[in-house]
């Protein structure tokens, strides 16, 4: 019994077996035979090329089935290649792109180190030009730090004792009065400028001759108190210091007023006053050694 079981799977698989390939025959075959076609035409086409030059029927129906398929290939070959070509030529384009790029990002660099570099020589030979003609003993400095606090208007500057400089000496560039030293260290000196509220400098109206003290009242604006309320002043007139205290020489300039108020029971006008240096893009000053 046992052995007949066996005997019985066995003849179903290889039957199965049979069936299956017998499928895969028929569906494979006439491809299989189209391939042959296009071998025996490729492979006669061929050979006719090179013995003779006259072509026979069989030949012809060959060449009739095989170059359309011919065709074909040479197009998508065609297609591959230009696609290649082209993407090639992407490539190479984007790699010469980011090349550009970096080239332009480096010459905007060196580009922006010369014009700065360039303002900073103009304004150099500036405090020099007016070094040379008013104070020949002055001491050029560089800012190198700006108080953050509301509360106070300082900067420091990179020279110091060791640049014979001492507390009390006035700060000017070319264009005016910036304020006086407060602090000194080897290498370094505290500067208060004269929007500080803690600043006071006598100073005179040019066109008026009228006297008064200037202080500091906001970060862009001093104030000049103790006018005297008879004094003729206008908007527009300019504000020198007068020399008076030994700190700040006399005829340097000061501001110009930028507006007169009067109280009708006051003693004094109010006066404001705007520095005629820009304190808020303050880079190099000048220390005034007596």
């Amino acid at each position: 019994m046992v052995g007949t079981v066996k005997v019985f799977r066995t003849g179903s698989l290889v039957t199965v077996g049979i069936a299956t390939m017998k499928a895969l025959t028929e569906r494979w075959k006439p491809i299989a035979l189209l391939l042959c076609l296009m071998l025996v035409a490729l492979a006669l086409t061929t050979f006719k090329t090179r013995v003779a030059p006259q072509t026979s029927l069989l030949e012809r129906v060959a060449l009739s089935v095989v170059m359309p398929l011919q065709q074909v290939m040479a197009r998508l070959a065609h297609h591959v290649s230009e696609f290649w070509s082209g993407y090639v030529a992407l490539r190479q384009v984007r790699q010469e792109n980011v090349r550009l790029q970096h080239q332009t990002a480096v010459l905007q660099g060196q580009l922006t180190h010369y014009q700065e570099a360039y303002l900073q020589q103009q304004r150099l030979r500036e405090l020099l030009g007016f070094r040379t003609l008013a104070f020949p003993r002055a001491v050029v400095a560089e800012v190198v730090g700006i108080d953050p606090s509301p509360w106070s208007e300082v900067v420091t500057i990179n020279k110091g004792s060791g640049d014979n400089l001492r507390k009390d000496m006035a700060v000017a560039t070319h264009q005016g009065l910036v304020g006086r030293t407060v602090e000194i260290a080897p290498h370094y000196a505290t500067v208060l400028l004269v929007t500080d509220r803690r600043s006071a400098v006598d100073a005179i109206i040019q066109r008026a001759r009228a006297r008064g003290i200037v202080v500091g009242k906001t970060r862009r604006l001093c104030e000049l108190r103790y006018v005297d309320l008879h004094a003729d002043i206008q908007v527009g007139d300019t504000v020198v210091a007068s020399g008076l205290g030994e700190v700040y020489p006399k005829g340097l300039l000061l501001g110009t007023v930028a507006a007169v108020h009067q109280k009708p029971q006051g003693l004094f006008h109010e006066v404001e006053v705007q520095p005629a240096v820009d304190l808020a893009t303050l880079e190099e000053v000048l220390v005034l050694v007596p």
